[in-house]
């Protein structure tokens, strides 16, 4: 066994840990670089080295003030490449320049993945680019070079940004240990397996040879190997985010044509993981990676699964000819996840112990950055950027929206992962899957803490790992001890309540879920105001209608009130409601009348609907509406008694048999104008939820044709009317001949056919003939 000492030790020599050196050195400290040489667990060997601040964006990300405290450093970072790559070349006769392989990235949005994460986190990327004045093109997808994807994944948006570029990650961590040699750092190519602490303060990094290497300031830029360090040292890690795994495979390909795209050509980030992206390696190779996946511990062998996955889409959306290139080499990396998925960046509670790591997919691009600021801290400075949400010893950095907008995005990425592998199922099941995946993620979620919700990824992986959970818990709890309990998250917004309803209504495939979400909170809320917080009797009773709504009970139900022909009119499950479709038979039958003091008769009245559009625009009309049904005729009775344009008298409703001979018997050959809108659906005929469900069946249904009440109102309407009268009848639009042949025989003569507002044919006009 020997000991050495040293002012600094950087435990990890990838990107992160051997740029810090090399910035430690460049101040005049002695520093030691402890690292195997192989990097077997590295993040850095196995990267595609895109120096991504932008187009790594995602609507996650830039949606609360954690995720664009994160961005910012991207930010930073980014400035700092040019002047970076050529000072650590100054030892070689090298300006830089020749680490990038690709000049500019390109970011195409394809036809695989989905609207809420793919089209959405393209959305985000230029939105960013926008906010920044950073460069970007517009790229006509026929234009993109290059690419050559499969018709059924092909482009269908593109934007180029000149400004982000890759390196090539092998040859610049090479350069990067030359650079920290030709500064004087002792390279130490061993583990390191524990740490040696004494009173709180940090003494010495023990190597798996036995060797004890020591000094005052130890920095963990390990990756997740730093979390074997972390557990060395008894009850340090209680209050740290521990380190997991997020596995990757990526290759390095020959092409089969001998060429390689100029830039990065990459897809947004997509579910639970990065984008699929090509990356020029030179010398007609690409390397291509696109997967992530959440381990409790390092990989290094590559899973089939993955594999299969990251070759297929490169071939399949990239460049078709990739199936014909040979795989020249696999890479396996692991990248630094914390339990609450943002960096560890600060000084432990042990001191002179610190962490650079944690950083996910951005370790590589941000070493620079990290290294300048750690390099300043461990001298006595202060660094520019702040730092303090990524203090390691932390509560749980928790995002906005909390646990909801976490299984939200948990139950998306899911769903999204199934369409990247075009997975082929019943249709029908992607409603379901996504109604039955909720409620496993928020039980999930509830049966991990009270309190925190790990990021989607976790929630997700956790239910594989058991070990996973359990550290989530330890640490929840450690937190809590220590911090105390979180503040409960204020109680959610208008506004908010709303965003999520729509969403419920989205998944459950309600038409309209915007505009229903809306009407809900209105009914429910009153006020318009977004930003008020209903009270927990007004949130639970909103809930429960956006429940009933998802599940397709008609808006009007839930409401108790329907706006239309100008009226707002109530409605009861019982009684049929009432549509648009029928405004313009009202408005066409009243032009057609030749008298301003009509009889005016509606059959299978309803709400009253039409006998009370009828009444408000003829005042001087007498008005009678009839209806099989009780309580059809009690609501229509409570719109009348409700409505002020509506004289008390002059409008009459009836429960009648309206086929009887006897029906009104004392107006027959007296009445101007016969409205009806009868029942018209045939009996086989499939109809959306809000009708077949929970509308009465009596006032849909009506025979095999659809047509039985439809010849019933035709000769009680001709009975009824007077020479000349006329009969305004709404119909379902495909029986419009048999119709017409019903009319005909009842004896009316000038029909005519007329088109609702969706352009159909819906409604009738005809004259009684003298």
């Amino acid at each position: 066994m020997t000991t050495q000492t040293f002012d600094a030790i950087v435990v990890g020599n990838g990107a992160i840990g051997s740029s810090l050196a090399v910035e430690l050195a460049d101040r005049g400290l002695t520093v030691a670089l402890i690292g195997p040489e192989n990097r077997q667990y590295a993040a850095s060997t196995a990267a595609g080295a895109m120096l991504g601040c932008f187009g790594e964006v995602t609507a996650d990300l830039i949606s609360d003030d954690p995720g664009r405290t994160k961005f910012a450093l991207d930010l930073k970072a980014k400035e700092l490449w040019p002047d970076w790559v050529e000072k650590i070349s100054d030892h070689s006769p090298l300006d830089g320049t020749d680490l990038f392989t690709a000049s500019g990235t390109t970011v195409i949005l394809n036809t695989v993945g989905t609207r809420e994460i793919d089209t959405e986190n393209f959305s985000a990327i230029q939105k960013t680019l926008q906010e920044n004045n950073e460069p970007f093109d517009t790229v006509d997808v026929d234009d993109i070079g290059w690419v050559d994807a499969d018709p059924n994944s092909r482009p269908l948006e593109a934007i180029h940004i000149p400004g982000e570029h890759a390196v090539d990650s092998g040859r610049l961590l090479a350069r990067l240990e030359g650079a920290a040699a030709a500064r004087g750092c002792t390279l130490i190519h061993e583990r390191a397996v524990s740490l040696r602490e004494d009173h709180g303060r940090i003494r010495a990094v023990v190597l798996d040879n036995g060797d004890v290497i020591e000094a005052g300031q130890v920095v963990l830029a390990a990756g997740v190997g730093s979390q074997a360090l972390i557990d060395s040292v008894p009850g340090l890690g209680a209050t740290i985010p521990r380190l997991v795994a997020g596995y990757g495979v990526s290759a390095v390909m020959t092409t089969h044509d001998g060429t390689q795209p100029q830039s990065v050509i990459r897809t947004p980030n997509r579910a639970f993981a990065c984008g699929l992206h090509v990356v020029p390696r030179g010398l007609g190779q690409v390397y291509v990676g696109a997967t992530n996946i959440i381990n409790p511990t390092v990989m290094t062998e590559p899973v089939l699964r993955d594999l299969e996955f990251v070759l297929g889409c490169a071939h399949r959306q990239i460049r078709r000819n990739l199936w014909s290139s040979s795989v020249r080499r696999i890479n396996v990396g692991n990248r630094p996840v914390s339990l609450d998925g943002f960096p560890l960046l600060g000084e432990t509670p042990v001191q002179g112990l610190w962490m650079t790591t944690g950083t996910y997919r951005d370790g590589l691009f941000l070493s620079p950055l990290i290294a300048q600021e750690f390099a300043d801290r461990l001298t006595g400075g202060s660094g520019e950027a702040d730092l303090s949400l990524f203090t390691p010893e932390r509560a749980p950095v928790q995002r906005a929206g909390g646990r909801p907008r976490i299984i939200d995005t948990t139950v998306q990425h899911m769903l999204a992962t199934g369409y990247e592998h075009h997975w082929t199922i019943p249709t029908d099941w992607q409603e379901y899957l996504e109604a039955d995946l909720q409620p496993i993620y928020q039980n999930w979620a509830d049966q991990i803490d009270d309190d925190f919700t790990p990021p989607p990824e976790l929630v997700a992986s956790s239910r594989l790992h058991p070990q996973m959970v359990q550290w989530l818990r330890d640490y929840y709890d450690a937190t809590r001890e220590k911090f105390g309990a979180p503040d409960r998250a204020p109680a959610p917004t208008r506004a908010e309540l709303t965003r999520n309803a729509t969403r419920q209504l989205h998944a459950a495939n309600v038409p309209t879920p915007a505009a229903d979400a809306q009407a809900l909170a209105e009914h429910t809320f009153g006020t318009t105001d977004d930003t008020t917080a209903p009270d927990t009797a007004e949130r639970e009773q909103f809930l429960n209608l956006v429940a009933r709504r998802s599940h397709r009970e008609p808006l009007e139900y839930l409401t108790g009130h329907v706006h239309v022909l100008g009226l707002d009119l109530t409605v009861r499950p019982d009684v049929f409601i009432p549509r648009v479709h029928s405004e313009a038979m009202v408005d066409a039958a009243i032009e057609n009348l030749s008298t301003p003091t009509p009889m005016v008769v509606d059959l299978c009245t309803g709400t009253g609907a039409i006998a009370l559009a009828v009444a408000t625009r003829l005042p001087q009309a007498r008005v009678i509406g009839a209806d099989v049904a009780e309580s059809a005729v009690a609501c229509a009775q409570e719109n009348a008694d409700r409505l002020e344009s509506v004289d008390a008298g002059r409008v009459q409703f009836l429960q009648a048999d309206i086929g009887s001979e006897s029906f009104a018997d004392d107006l027959t050959g007296t009445t101007d104008l016969v409205t009806a809108n009868p029942p018209y659906v045939p009996t086989d005929l499939h109809m959306p939820s809000e009708w077949a469900v929970y509308q009465p069946k009596t006032a849909l249904y009506s025979g095999a044709d659809g047509l039985d009440l439809t010849r019933v109102v035709a000769h009680t309407a001709h009975r009824l009317l007077r020479p000349g009268g006329t009969f305004a009848l709404e119909h379902y639009d495909a029986a419009l001949d048999d119709i017409l042949t019903i009319l005909t025989d009842a004896g009316f003569g000038q029909i005519t056919s007329h088109r609702d507002h969706d352009k159909l044919p819906r409604y009738i006009l005809a004259v009684k003939e003298s």
